[in-house]
């Protein structure tokens, strides 16, 4: 009788196994401890570190006593999740043309995931002769296990990678300013990052801050801080924190980017130029997200534009989209563990609570919920809340889609309030 264990004698698999598993905590380490992103103290992503490290032993321990079918999941799990941070350095050497931080471990983690993303493949089909079964038994396991793949793959492989990734955006570089009305400035968040941008001095003594999307360098809000500038308004663009030039670790969801807005408003109001009650706020997608947030408790935002908002919680997702929920909740979760952070109170709860300041909600087509989730806003939102949706623009590319009448819309909208 053969045993189900493979490769009794010298198990390549395991080691394979377990070299790829290492790589993946060296680089962990490298990430969270040796290279850590400038401005974060040394235990942020300790609870992180430690989950990755028990469940990394947990697995190799498994790993060795595991039949073929076990090995080639641990292998396949392993691998997707080793692949989703390490991917981010790979782009990032490819981008930059570069090597810098962590990258060196980053991409050999990335190299290790291959392989284990290669053995989970391979390993069913090298011992598949281990068992004797009947036709209608190695069919029927055939159907389950690749029912069960495509399902782990899609409800908790692809979140938790998504996850990942969006906690670990590499630096692009940002480039010039656009012209040169915009001047190189520095502030400190909050909690004391310190955050680089450019500035445009007022021209009639109001200023609209622009916050970028879930890439967070400004280079994402250039069109929209030329089309003010050009309005005479003062505008600061910069890069959130982790991104760009700025301190700090980077989150998608925008986790955190209250304390970066709360010091560029320090930073407005102590302008010259400025008139401190005529700010206003311009936000795209997780930028809008954290403006309406912000605007609920901060009453130095005169008016906001929140340009494509959509979720940062499972309570913003609409009612009677189940899957929504499945789908997202992992990734918020890997979110959560990976950069300490909270999403904070839902968008449907404080976006009431931004009244009396003027709210102008842009949702486009392109992105499947975002109308209905802004919809689901403006109807709980107080009276001085406005809905424009966009059937066909992309997401927050109305300025080029609509250009003409979303120039009309935006500076109209900072008129009436600033």
């Amino acid at each position: 009788m053969t045993s189900s264990k493979p490769l009794q004698g010298t198990d390549r698999s395991f080691f394979v196994f377990s070299a790829g598993t290492a790589a993946g905590i060296l680089h962990a380490l490298d990430d969270a401890v040796i290279n850590r992103q400038p401005g974060v103290p040394v235990d942020q992503h300790l609870p992180a570190l430690t989950a990755v490290l028990v469940a990394a032993l947990a697995a190799v321990w498994y790993f060795r006593r595991a039949g073929t079918g076990a090995r080639a999941a641990l292998a396949l799990v392993v691998g997707a999740v080793t692949v989703a941070n390490g991917a981010m350095h790979v782009m990032h050497v490819a981008v930059s043309g570069g090597v810098s931080g962590s990258d060196v471990t980053g991409v050999v983690a990335a190299a290790f995931a291959v392989v284990l993303l290669g053995m989970s493949a391979l390993l069913p089909f090298l011992h598949r002769g281990e068992r004797r079964a009947t036709r209608r038994r190695t069919w029927t396991v055939r159907v389950l296990v690749t029912a069960t793949v495509a399902g782990v793959a899609m409800f908790v492989l692809l979140p938790v990678g998504v996850g990942i990734g969006q906690t670990h955006l590499y630096r692009s570089p940002v480039g010039d300013p656009p012209d040169r009305r915009f001047e190189s400035v520095t502030f400190t968040s909050a909690e004391g990052l310190e955050l680089s941008g450019w500035y445009a001095p007022s021209e009639n003594r109001a200023a609209v801050l622009m916050v970028s999307s879930a890439r967070g360098d400004r280079s994402a809000t250039v069109d929209h801080a030329v089309l003010m500038a050009d309005h005479g308004y003062g505008v600061l663009l910069y890069d959130a924190r982790g991104t760009g030039q700025s301190e700090g670790t980077p989150n998608g969801y925008g986790w955190g980017w209250e304390g970066d807005i709360a010091g560029a408003l320090d930073f407005l109001e102590e302008r010259p130029d400025v008139d401190p009650s005529r700010i206003g706020g311009l936000g795209l997608s997780t930028g809008a997200d954290v403006l309406i947030e912000v605007a609920a408790r901060d009453r130095r935002l005169a008016a906001v534009v929140a340009d494509g908002a959509t979720i940062r919680s499972l309570s913003d997702i609409p009612p009677g989209q189940p899957a929504d929920i499945v789908l997202m909740a992992p990734v918020l979760a890997t979110v959560q563990l990976m950069s300490g952070e909270s999403p904070g109170a839902p968008l449907v709860d404080l976006v009431a609570d931004v009244s009396p300041t003027p709210l102008l909600l842009v949702a486009a087509g392109s992105i499947g919920p975002e109308i209905a989730v802004n919809r689901r806003y403006a109807e709980v939102a107080g009276p001085t809340t406005d809905l424009w949706t966009l059937p066909n623009a992309r997401h927050t590319a109305a300025i080029r889609d609509e250009a003409a009448e979303y120039e009309r819309r935006v500076v109209a909208h900072f008129e009436d309030a600033l």
